[in-house]
């Protein structure tokens, strides 16, 4: 997966298969399919800052958590 919005290079990190079904993680791919359209090719792109997709992660982790 690739984050960044339309003018950043971009920074790759792998998520694992399970995270795709998180509802944050769904909105986010949704995001990107209203901004970028189902043509991508290659790695997803997810439009949103590396900041932003950790804050989503470790929101998903303390409720896991509980």
């Amino acid at each position: 997966m690739m984050l960044g919005e339309d003018d950043e290079e971009g920074q790759r990190i792998l998520v694992q298969v399970k995270m795709l079904r998180e509802p944050c993680i769904a909105a986010l791919l949704e995001l990107a399919e209203q901004q970028f359209g189902h043509g991508q090719r290659g790695v997803l792109r997810i439009p949103c800052s590396m900041i932003y997709f950790e804050h989503i992660v470790n929101k998903m982790v303390l409720k896991g958590s509980r």
